[in-house]
């Protein structure tokens, strides 16, 4: 920089994170970022966010030979995350739009609204994204963790052993989902073959509109017409059956299905690999589950890096959504056989199939929050600069008691 007087703006695609002792600098556009703790530069920045500013500071002679704020300023200009510009060229000052969330229905801020419908939108079917709808709680097959699965991955249970989701109740529920913007519906045993309605669920299923997803463990997979026809979504848990499981992959192989492996540890992980290589399966996903044992597995390959947070850029939009919003939980009910309903499957009850129509349960979970609208609010994320850059909370968190799943903070 000459000796001269500049104005000093960042970029409108830059974001900016402030605690108390340090800052970070980032660009959604191309994932660049600069994470200072110097308070000098600090109080430039936050003097560049007072509202009378409006994004532009000036730069004195003054400020230029403070070689702190002469480099820093240096490093935003060669990463293109922000501009000087000459006040001999621009006498006037200039405007610099500043990113910042505002939102006209943002629930926090009237969450005493006195009519909370109008507020929110008449037409609130629009939040919800996916249901889960649990018809059993029936199976023999007794797994280790039946009653901790679902918890943390999309799985089939036995709690409350030997309950059904009524099909009246079922009717009721996919009618009210016919005409919803709703992507994914989701079915679950038990065993769902054993499901006592399997036959007028069938009737149902041919005429609705929406695909709906099967989940069903290996072990309870028998061909079904039915049930092939439709998106099978095959749990596979180990230890596992070698020739088992070759004789399900045969029956399989051609269906529209997905394999879902649930690990616990690397010997697990190592075995999916194995199977996905061997069998050339396309379509699998890979889940971690906690045990209460395996702290190790998941420091080692779920537990975040600073590398790892960064590994793409994130827009703007999607720093703001996690500022506001839980994008692991947002939009998703699950329907349990007694009818009872909850946002997630670790949380509190929101109402009952059999008396409350679902859009009631979504304006409810809209306004009390039980998995919705969870984000990084807690200690030490609300102390830490990359607080929205990380991913939402998941279930894991919950599961495991630990608000931070990072090797960033202790």
């Amino acid at each position: 920089m000459e000796a001269k007087n500049y104005w000093f703006a960042l970029k409108s695609y830059v974001y900016v994170e402030f605690k108390e002792k340090n800052i970070l600098i980032y660009d959604t556009k191309h994932g660049d970022r600069i994470e200072t703790v110097h308070e000098r530069v600090i109080t430039l920045i936050k003097e560049m966010y007072e509202s009378g500013n409006l994004g532009v500071i000036s730069i004195s002679n003054e400020l230029q030979s403070d070689p702190c704020i002469r480099n820093f300023i240096q490093e935003v200009i060669d990463k293109e995350m922000g501009d000087l510009m000459d006040t001999e060229h621009f006498p006037n000052k200039p405007v610099r739009l500043i990113p910042i969330l505002s939102l006209q229905k943002d629930i926090d801020r009237h969450i005493e609204y006195e009519d909370k419908v109008a507020f929110i939108g008449k037409d609130i079917s629009k939040y919800l994204t996916e249901v889960n709808i649990y018809l059993n709680s029936i199976c023999d097959k007794s797994c280790k963790h039946c009653a901790g699965y679902c918890k943390q991955i999309h799985c089939c249970t036995t709690n409350n052993p030997g309950i059904e989701l009524p099909i009246e109740q079922v009717r009721g529920l996919l009618e009210q989902l016919r005409h919803s913007p709703i992507n994914t519906i989701n079915l679950y045993g038990g065993d769902i073959l054993a499901y006592s309605y399997l036959n007028e669920l069938q009737l149902l299923v041919s005429s609705y509109p929406k695909p709906l997803h099967f989940y069903m463990h290996h072990k309870n997979y028998r061909e079904n017409g039915f049930i092939d026809s439709q998106l099978l979504e095959l749990i596979i848990t180990f230890p596992m059956d070698g020739n088992h499981f070759h004789e399900i992959w045969k029956q399989i192989k051609d269906k529209q299905s997905r394999l879902h492996f649930i690990v616990e540890d690397e010997q697990q992980y190592n075995d999916s690999e194995r199977l996905i290589n061997e069998y050339n399966i396309e379509k699998y996903s890979i889940h971690p589950y906690y045990t209460g044992e395996n702290i190790h597995f998941f420091e080692d390959h779920i537990f975040l890096n600073k590398e790892e947070i960064f590994y793409k850029a994130l827009q703007m939009r999607e720093i703001f959504r996690n500022q506001k919003l839980n994008s692991n939980s947002f939009g998703t009910l699950y329907i349990l056989p007694d009818g009872t309903i909850k946002a997630n499957m670790n949380t509190s009850v929101l109402g009952n199939n059999a008396e409350d129509d679902i859009l009631d349960i979504i304006y409810k979970e809209l306004i009390e929050n039980t998995a919705w609208r969870t984000i990084r609010n807690s200690h030490p994320c609300d102390q830490c600069i990359y607080q929205f850059i990380c991913p939402a909370p998941s279930d894991y968190e919950r599961t495991i008691g630990k608000n931070n799943l990072c090797h960033v903070t202790n």
